[in-house]
């Protein structure tokens, strides 16, 4: 009883967050794509490893506030036996968390292969119903339900029918020579080679979207669980780099070499590796069997993938560091260009200032010329008026002395 109470308890929280968002109340997830979707999206993503990681996060630089919390290895023991990791990916404001599982199935058989023998992923990021999880047939990525050994009809049948090793060494209640576990699986198909086809599927957890992967994780055996001090682990970023690297460094998939159980192995040991403090919870991890027989995988490759994931981003910060001085040198151009355009309207400013002062000042001559002009002719329309006043009075003059000599005349004569 006081188990139940426990496990009540700890899925409450979640029942809680799983409510608000059914209700409408629960705050949007970031626009971050590759990682998160909507909480009314009806169907998880699925994508090919490579164009998820150029195309949604490589040059996404929100994802670097991403942080991965906890790597869990799940084996999928029911029907072929698969492997896949499990990333929870918590959102730069801490609200939200992201599922990633990644995987590395068989694609395509490799006798029309690229001759480099490099993969050749769908190019395609498409949208997974919830319901029953099956791929859109528009869309070009496999179905989440794709494993190791589906598609191969000798692996598929060693897989599910073949006798345990402990039983297969006995005929008829009598002892039979064992076989070697290595030779063992190697027996079953020694020519098994074709393209992996590296998968990531994501969605915002407890929403819609993220049910079937989380039904899928309940069906499949929880191996061990890596986690991180707190703020000290890989951001989304980091991860999907690492993801990248490690499928290209084996894009071949081989039943008895570079399977799902090398991909996983990678990863998570590369994981511990590159950030001090990762933790495991069980240091004896059960992966890596098929009915329970050990199977072998390419070895040496964690170092391999470490070297090469420190040099890809290397790569990168380079690369940001480029393009940053780039966007800077632009800023500057750019700041140069304003100047100048700032001192060219200035110094047309300060001669449309000149001209206007000039224009002034020819205005102001010009005024003060009509001035002296108005003055000279009032002076001389004054002078001539005082001419004219006296020609008048000498004038007036010289008639009053003609008719006073008119008179003394008149006064002789009588």
């Amino acid at each position: 009883m006081a188990l139940n109470k426990k496990t009540m308890f700890k899925k409450l929280p979640r029942f809680l967050r799983r409510l608000t968002r059914m209700l409408g109340m629960a705050p949007e997830p970031p626009q971050i794509d590759g990682l998160f979707t909507e909480n009314g999206a009806p169907a998880f993503f699925s994508s090919s490893i490579e164009p998820w990681y150029k195309k949604c996060i490589r040059d996404n630089p929100a994802t670097s506030d991403c942080l991965v919390v906890e790597v869990v290895w799940y084996k999928k023991q029911n029907g072929a036996e698969h492997e896949f990791l499990r990333f929870n990916i918590s959102s730069p404001d801490k609200v939200h968390t992201s599922i990633v599982i990644a995987e590395r199935g068989g694609g395509v058989r490799n006798q029309n292969r690229d001759p480099s023998g490099a993969t050749q992923p769908a190019d395609t990021i498409a949208p997974i119903e919830t319901t029953g999880a099956v791929t859109p047939p528009d869309a070009t990525v496999p179905p989440i339900s794709s494993q190791d050994v589906t598609g191969d009809s000798t692996a598929s049948s060693a897989d599910e029918s073949s006798p345990r090793v402990d039983e297969a060494t006995k005929t008829n209640g009598r002892p039979k020579p064992k076989t070697r576990p290595s030779a063992h699986i190697g027996s079953i198909s020694t020519s098994f080679q074709r393209s992996a086809h590296d998968l990531v599927n994501y969605a915002t957890l407890d929403s819609t979207a993220s049910s079937e992967l989380e039904r899928r994780c309940k069906k499949a055996t929880r191996d061990c669980v890596l986690t991180f001090p707190e703020g000290a682990g890989p951001s989304a970023s980091q991860l999907a780099t690492l993801l990248y690297v490690t499928s290209k460094h084996e894009p071949s998939y081989t039943l008895t070499n570079t399977q799902c159980y090398w991909f996983v192995e990678t990863v998570f040991d590369a994981l511990k590796s590159l950030f001090a403090g990762a933790a495991q919870d069980n240091p004896k991890r059960r992966g890596g069997t098929w009915n329970r027989v050990p199977i072998p995988t390419k070895g040496g490759s964690v170092d391999v993938v470490c070297a090469k994931y420190r040099a890809a981003r290397a790569a990168l910060a380079e690369e940001a560091e480029q393009k940053r001085k780039a966007e800077q040198q632009q800023a500057e151009e750019r700041q140069r260009e304003r100047e100048q355009r700032l001192a060219a309207e200035a110094r047309a400013l300060a001669a449309e200032e000149q001209r206007q002062a000039a224009e002034e000042q020819r205005r102001a001559a010009e005024e003060r010329a009509r001035a002296a002009e108005e003055e000279r002719r009032r002076e001389r329309q004054t002078a001539e008026e005082e001419r004219r006043r006296e020609r008048q009075a000498a004038e007036e003059e010289i008639a009053k002395l003609r008719r006073e000599l008119e008179a003394s005349r008149a006064r002789a004569s009588t």
